[in-house]
């Protein structure tokens, strides 16, 4: 069916900047054929004002649904793209938690059988990278939950749904979140952090060295083996300086043992390594023969929040030689959105997942850090303010 345009005249949200817009209105079969029509007519700077399902016929009876979407574009002498405003599909007032579209944002394929607002968060997923296997798996398994609980994907029912909320157990029940690190008086434990160059892992291990030496009251010890940056090494040591631990440098496999020794009788090794880059597997290879001589208990593989999730998948593909056995996400405060971290790190039927260790949120030593914990990683999965604190009764 093709769509048809016409101009709008009825109130909307950005009534006050009418004047200095184009807006019309198309009516489609499903949400992907407005948004095409849209782009073809009024281009990729226009922006979704409105979205609700209607049916013709007398009085809705008898006829067939359509969507109608609104879309504006601000006149050409505003150099200024405009915000996208969406409404829910039964024109009431925006959720907290409905995503916010713009149109050259969207991806051209989207399933018409999906409820209207699934469709939307399919274009976020998409958009953010997540793959299309991974998005189509999440949605369908959200439609069956949502009907698990007496909610219909379509029909009156579907516009109250609350589609993100499912949409989060969903990814929740993907995630594997581990233990932080556990250490005892008396019995020494070696922890190695890896990863790319840049996530912040020397950082890390002085909010995870000044935790346990101030608030678990541990002894601990430093061991880098990042002698690539000299910056590196002198930052690491300025911190054991200030929380008055031991630290040693090492260089080759064979220096390690000797290097643990003279750390003496502590409860934890914190080992800091160089960022290498996942691509690089002499460097990786190198990494290894390194940790082999180390045999740390455990191997976190310290991850940006901010990456891509092609960027994330690189680096779990690349690191896999060293076995992590959890991961780190860091810079939390740097990205509105974690999805396309935590796509690569939820359970498929070929990967197992990783378990996530601990987040950080800031600079601050010891401050900014945190076991991962649900709510949190939920809450900041899309762009959004909607509460999520059931999702552990799910």
């Amino acid at each position: 069916m093709t769509s048809t345009p016409q101009d709008d005249n009825e109130p909307n949200q950005l009534s006050e900047n009418k004047s200095s817009m184009h807006i019309r209105t198309f009516r489609a079969a499903n949400l992907q054929e407005a948004l095409e029509q849209i782009r073809q007519q009024m281009g990729s700077e226009a922006a979704v004002l409105h979205t609700r399902q209607v049916r013709d016929g007398w009085m809705g009876w008898l006829g067939r649904t359509y969507v109608e979407v609104t879309a504006g574009l601000r006149d050409e002498e505003s150099a200024v793209p405009m915000d996208l405003v969406r409404q829910n599909i039964d024109s009431r007032a925006v959720p907290a938690g409905e995503p916010r579209l713009r149109v050259k944002d969207v991806p051209l394929l989207t399933d018409p059988a999906l409820p209207l607002p699934l469709q939307a968060y399919q274009m976020e997923l998409l958009s953010a990278g997540v793959d299309s296997d991974t998005v189509d798996r999440w949605l369908n398994t959200t439609v069956i939950f949502a009907a698990s609980m007496g909610e219909a994907a379509n029909g009156p029912m579907a516009a109250g749904t609350p589609w993100l909320e499912h949409l989060q157990r969903t990814v929740l029940r993907e995630l594997r979140i581990g233990s932080p690190i556990l250490t005892h008086p008396g019995e020494r434990r070696v922890v190695a952090l890896v990863g790319p160059t840049g996530v912040g892992k020397t950082t890390t291990v002085a909010k995870l060295a000044a935790g346990f030496r101030i608030e678990a009251r541990r002894r601990v010890g430093l061991l880098t083996i990042d002698t690539f940056r000299i910056a590196a090494v002198q930052q690491l040591k300025a911190y054991a300086e200030i929380m008055d631990l031991p630290m040693q440098v090492v260089e080759k496999p064979g220096e390690m043992q000797p290097a643990l020794d003279r750390l003496g009788d502590v409860d934890l090794v914190l080992i800091d390594t160089a960022g290498r880059s996942p691509k690089s597997d002499a460097r990786i290879d190198q990494l290894v023969e390194l940790l082999r001589s180390a045999q740390p208990d455990e191997t976190h593989l310290v991850l940006n929040a901010t990456s891509s999730a092609s960027a994330t998948r690189l680096a779990l593909k690349g690191f896999a030689p060293v076995r992590p056995t959890a991961a780190i996400l860091t810079k939390l405060d740097e990205t509105p959105s974690t999805v396309g971290v935590l796509s690569t790190l939820a359970s498929n039927d070929q990967y197992s997942g990783i378990p996530l260790s601990y987040i950080t949120n800031g600079q601050q030593v010891p401050d900014d850090i945190a076991p991962a914990e649900a709510e949190m990683l939920m809450s900041r999965m899309l762009p959004t303010q909607v509460s999520v604190s059931s999702l552990n009764a799910a």
